[in-house]
């Protein structure tokens, strides 16, 4: 980054969160200073920059860990000694505890800072028009991306589009369906600004390795019509094979032939990662601890010895469930493992354990160093993949009744799982030679789901959103497939949606609260 870009974000950066006292309200002395903040191009540009900087804040520890442990895939280690860590293996969470409601402030100040760069960016005169362009349609994707998250983990939320409508002190939840439709323009019109591919650098001589492009406006388009076709049974399937169907004709993506190369720092920028959380791994601001939920920490909990916090295991079941022959579950013996799974071994300072303590751990996520400088990950944290093209417009084939042509995309995502990097013996054939009618071709792809999107925080969403169209699915794969689920006691159905948190229902007495969380209750118009 630029020093003039960098100053810009700095800048923008103690503003917002100088000034912001609820992550709703812009304090009014903010204003003061974004009013002689933007003025230029390279500050347009270095305030959408802090767009994704507060977007980093999904790949904390509560956001990130709270569906992956939620799961039926993924279960806690066995020796985590805080149980608010580990809460949402148990799915023992109120609206209290902090390990459902971080996506509300990520997700605001993302709203918060997208706000200002398309009311102030428009006005701002600079020779570099194209980049400007790309400046308000990368602010119109955020702010959407970011009600998506919303919207999949609290249904209705306050709409505020503006920096004006952000001063209302008391803003009431949002019906979820108007919530949507403000998602699906703001995407729509990102898509026709944002570029295909980005140049070597943005215009102010900032590299743009992690910038969204026209296929993340795509692939959000098609999880939100993926999600309103199941979760809200809205049948918009064709909606959602045309966004996906945009990203396979565009040519411009496409499978690795190694799974795990995709992940792999040394192959940043390929051309399956079409939406990421760069992560360098420099510093601390462009780095993260994303890769500690996975290292073992019989290597060396946070000790700088290639251990980690190890809180994230495969659930027996999910771990059994792998076919013959699937890369995606080869486990290696150490650090220097080149295998989706790790499973025994030594770290980089010889603690050893074989097999490891509480099982097999994920090692997709594996750092350039190994995991020497524990607390720096220089991994790209996944959020929409080129092979999950595949899958959403395999699913939405499938449900507008052409199994065929769904069978010929699960394939695709077959045959790289099943062949390799093309030197091992893969005994099982790729293709799927299951029966071919709807609901087995749909359970074909949900499970190829939890395979291919593993530890990329995708299977909580999958559950709660077949749950709808086939009641009891989510608490009958909870029961069935992770024991820590229930030995808290019955699953109530109402923690298939997060609660407000407690602290923004206290601040601001007009949002009413999740059913089941106690407060005031929601209408249907907020709640589906």
């Amino acid at each position: 980054m630029t020093r003039k870009a960098w100053v810009a974000l700095m800048a923008l950066s103690v503003g917002l969160t100088g000034a912001c006292t609820d992550l709703l309200v812009e304090d009014p002395q903010g204003f003061t200073t974004t009013d002689t903040f933007y003025k230029t191009g390279a500050d347009l540009n270095g305030a959408t920059i802090a767009i994704y900087n507060a977007l980093r804040g999904l790949q904390g520890q509560a956001n990130w860990t709270a569906p992956e442990l939620a799961s039926d895939m993924a279960r806690a280690d066995n020796r985590e000694p805080n149980f608010n860590t580990k809460s949402p293996d148990f799915i023992a969470w109120d609206a209290s505890t902090g390990q459902t409601g971080g996506y509300w402030n990520t997700a605001y100040s993302m709203i918060t800072r997208a706000n200002l760069v398309l009311s102030k960016g428009p006005a701002i005169e600079t020779p570099n028009a194209q980049t400007k362009a790309y400046n308000l349609a990368e602010a119109k994707f955020l702010r959407a991306y970011a009600y998506l998250w919303l919207t999949k983990v609290y249904d209705g939320v306050p709409l505020l589009l503006s920096p004006e409508e952000q001063a209302n002190p008391r803003p009431e939840r949002t019906p979820v369906e108007q919530v949507h439709q403000a998602i699906i323009q703001d995407l729509t019109e990102a898509e026709a600004d944002l570029p295909a591919t980005w140049p070597a650098t943005d215009g102010y001589g900032d590299p743009t390795q992690g910038r969204v492009t026209k296929a993340a406006a795509q692939m959000a388009l098609a999880d939100l019509y993926v999600w309103r076709s199941t979760y809200l049974q809205k049948g918009e399937w064709q909606q959602a094979s045309d966004a996906a169907k945009r990203v396979i004709d565009s040519g411009l993506w496409s499978l690795n032939v190694d799974y795990l190369r995709t992940f792999r720092p040394s192959n940043k920028g390929n051309r399956e990662m079409i939406f990421v959380i760069a992560n360098s791994g420099m510093n601390s601001r462009t780095g993260s601890i994303f890769q500690l939920f996975y290292y073992p920490r019989d290597w060396g909990l946070d000790r700088g010895q290639g251990g980690g916090w190890g809180l994230i295991h495969p659930t027996t079941w999910f771990w059994n469930s792998y076919a013959s022959g699937d890369y995606r579950r080869d486990g290696g013996t150490d650090y220097t493992s080149n295998t989706a799974y790790v499973t025994g071994g030594c770290g980089l300072s010889n603690l050893c354990a074989t097999p490891l303590a509480d099982g097999p751990m994920p090692y997709k996520y594996k750092k350039s160093d190994n995991g020497a400088n524990w607390d720096i990950s220089d991994v790209d944290t996944p959020l929409y993949r080129y092979a999950e093209a595949l899958l959403f417009y395999a699913e939405a084939q499938n449900e507008l009744g052409n199994t065929g042509t769904a069978v010929t995309y699960l394939n695709m995502i077959r045959a790289r799982a099943r062949n390799g990097t093309g030197a091992e013996n893969r005994p099982e054939p790729a293709d799927y030679a299951g029966p071919t009618d709807q609901l087995s071709v749909r359970n074909a792809i949900y499970m190829e789901r939890a395979w291919e999107f593993a530890f990329e925080a995708k299977r909580w969403f999958d559950l709660v959103r077949r749950d709808t169209r086939e009641p009891g699915y989510w608490s009958t794969n909870l029961q069935s497939h992770d024991p820590n689920a229930t030995s808290q006691g019955p699953l109530a159905t109402y923690k298939k949606r997060f609660p407000i948190p407690q602290g923004q229902i206290s601040s601001n007495p007009a949002l009413c609260q999740n059913a089941g969380y106690g407060g005031t209750p929601c209408g249907t118009g907020v709640q589906p």
